[in-house]
């Protein structure tokens, strides 16, 4: 693969994608609110629930149904062109919708919304190839990023429909809607032509159509985490379609609203994806994917909450009315956050060759819980459903409190750590990811299990959270100076990762048995040869206690180097002074020559240096602070 650019705004194909996917997505919403205008949505005695539920459905079926075989063309076949040809044919279908519209109205309640079946019908040719396609614009390590600034783009362009939509409908005929809608489609195969994708590789011939769709399925079926993923998905994208579908209703029946308040609402959903995703942007690349999924549908759940409590509380319309678009603007801050994450690590995980496929397999099952949830909605005739509103959205928090749970036990279960201090280390990978800019160069030597001891340069206060945040699937136990272990704030984390404190004035015998159990019990100890911050500026002379035990115990030694921080004597200031932090681990040090190690002096000196040598030699010739 070429190299891309190092930022994503310099990268001239991921800004063409960008752009495009905004306009479509623009495409998508503009005319929604004049479809509904059509059929006299707000009118007295017109229950507009099942009427958007409807919308949602029929736009949706398509995904659902061809889910599959759109993967499989975003795998066969040249995917900008599958994404030009999709806006082609929308913008056809909108520029005849009034048309179409007219033609299919008489088939009953449901006539006026088939033609969007034709325009679902391409979206779902879009949505595979698009996300097939971006991985292979941008470097794996931004596709959280990048996914989010999509995404964030997209909803403003779908808040910018939103409120077009709301006033075109108020104050114009349906037609002038569907025009501009047509003409949005238009720009975005503009972006797409200039975009210089990388050749896909042929797949073979000799497969048939139903073995090579049977493969997507069959590779989905045999990963338990590519599963998990879908089944978010699936959960997001039913509970959402619900939460969009009540809006119109919420509105109408509780906050006396008009057409334009309608699409103010929809606005509000629509601010909460783009501070979802400017903060997903900013911080994505610090926070793994699987934590934002859980959190975010903590997030998701409470603020469902907040809106079925904005229905229930005797309230001012307007006071629930501010409630509600609060409520509405944390549950798609959080989507936003959910939805970018299970598609990043699906992008990431998935092979190039089965990517489409799994994407048409992930829309076929996230596409199947929306056209559930709105089908029952929609598709029976219930009386004054409106009035139901509230209770339908305390059913959304139901089972969005399953699935976060499910998420959460998901999450214990797949760690060997206490859930606390697993927290508690996750927490820390964040803050140091994006207070001191910390990252990890080059391989770890770690091991997951077994006993070990990590040897590291100490030029700073927070480099045991470096050393800590390097380490994530085991937790490491520090020899610490015995001062420290009882400062107040400190105090909890030090016992949490079960610290050894050792005397500064000479040896001791009691840390060193303790360091010894730790270490035969197959734990992992991390210690600082200098003996606390030194100067690199200064000489400095390594201490022999990680040679003793190792020598003692036989435990393999991996040495670190941690560079990029200020030196700071002061272990308060160097918390609080600017690092961007860099950490290199070595392949163990190779002390077998000395494992016949009985107390001389001489050999386990030879050992110190041996080891404070493979720590030096990791020092990156230029990687200073900035």
């Amino acid at each position: 693969m070429r190299q891309e650019p190092s930022g994503l705004l310099g990268n001239r194909n991921f800004m063409l994608l960008w752009c495009a996917y905004a306009v479509s997505a623009l495409g998508d919403h503009l005319s929604e609110i004049a479809l509904l205008a059509t059929q006299g949505a707000l009118e007295p005695g017109v229950d507009v629930l099942p009427l958007h539920a409807r919308i949602s459905f029929l736009f949706f079926v398509p995904f659902f149904v061809l889910g599959p075989f759109t993967g499989l063309l975003a795998d066969r076949f040249p995917r900008r062109g599958l994404m030009v040809l999709a806006d082609a044919v929308r913008c056809a279908v909108m520029f005849g919708f009034p048309v179409l519209i007219a033609w299919t109205s008489p088939w009953g309640s449901w006539g006026a919304f088939f033609p969007l079946l034709i325009v679902g019908a391409f979206a779902a040719l879009f949505s595979p190839a698009r996300l097939a396609l971006l991985p292979t614009l941008v470097r794996p390590t931004q596709l959280v990023r990048a996914n989010a600034m999509i995404a964030g783009l997209g909803i403003i362009a779908a808040m910018v429909a939103a409120l077009g939509g709301g006033y075109l409908a108020q104050h114009y005929k349906p037609g002038v809607a569907f025009r501009l809608d047509a003409l949005t489609f238009v720009a975005s195969a503009a972006f797409l032509l200039f975009i210089a994708a990388p050749r896909q590789p042929r797949p073979r011939r000799e497969i048939g159509v139903w073995s090579t769709l049977g493969q997507g399925f069959a590779y989905v079926g045999s990963h338990r985490r590519v599963i998990q993923l879908i089944l978010v998905a699936t959960v997001v994208w039913g509970c959402g379609a619900v939460v969009r579908s009540s809006i119109p209703a919420i509105v109408k029946d509780v906050y006396g609203g008009d057409y334009v308040t309608l699409g103010s609402y929809q606005m509000y959903l629509g601010v909460g994806f783009v501070v979802g995703a400017t903060l997903l942007a900013l911080f994505g690349s610090a926070l793994r994917s699987e934590i934002a999924i859980t959190w975010g549908l903590m997030g998701i759940t409470a603020s469902i909450t907040l809106l079925a409590l904005s229905v229930f509380l005797p309230m001012a319309p307007q006071w629930a009315g501010r409630l509600g678009a609060v409520a509405i603007m944390g549950s798609g801050m959080f989507a936003v956050s959910v939805m970018a994450s299970f598609d990043s690590l699906l992008q990431r995980i998935v092979p190039d060759r089965y990517r489409g496929r799994v994407m048409g397999v992930k829309d076929v099952c996230s596409i199947g819980g929306l056209l559930l949830a709105t089908g029952l909605i929609g598709i029976p005739r219930w009386e004054n459903l409106d009035a139901w509103v509230g209770y339908i959205l305390l059913g959304v928090v139901v089972i969005l409190s399953v699935a976060t749970t499910m998420s959460l036990a998901i999450r214990i279960r797949a760690s060997r750590i206490p859930p606390v201090l697993q927290a508690c280390l996750n927490l820390n990978e964040f803050l140091v990811r994006i207070v001191y800019r910390f990252k990890q160069i080059g391989r770890n030597y770690v091991p997951r299990s077994g006993a070990v001891i990590v040897v590291s340069n100490h030029h700073a206060s927070p480099d045991p959270l470096f050393l800590l945040a390097a380490c994530l699937y085991r937790p490491l136990t520090f020899m610490i100076a015995r001062e420290y272990a009882n400062i107040p704030i400190a105090r909890f984390f030090i016992r949490l990762i079960d610290c050894i404190p050792v005397n500064r004035t000479g040896r001791d015998i009691s840390s060193t048995k303790a360091a010894l159990r730790h270490l035969r019990a197959g734990g992992a100890l991390a210690i600082f040869m200098e003996g606390g911050i030194v100067d690199p500026d200064q000489a400095s002379s390594p201490k022999d206690g990680a040679a003793l035990l190792a020598l003692r115990t036989a435990t393999p030694v991996i040495p670190a180097y941690i560079s990029g921080t200020r030196y700071s004597h002061d272990l308060i200031r160097g918390f609080f002074t600017r690092h961007r932090a860099r950490i290199r681990f070595g392949p163990p040090v190779d002390l077998s020559d000395l494992a016949d190690y009985s107390g001389d002096r001489q050999v386990l000196r030879q050992a110190t240096d041996r080891i404070y040598r493979a720590i030096q030699a990791l020092a990156p010739e230029s990687d200073g602070p900035t």
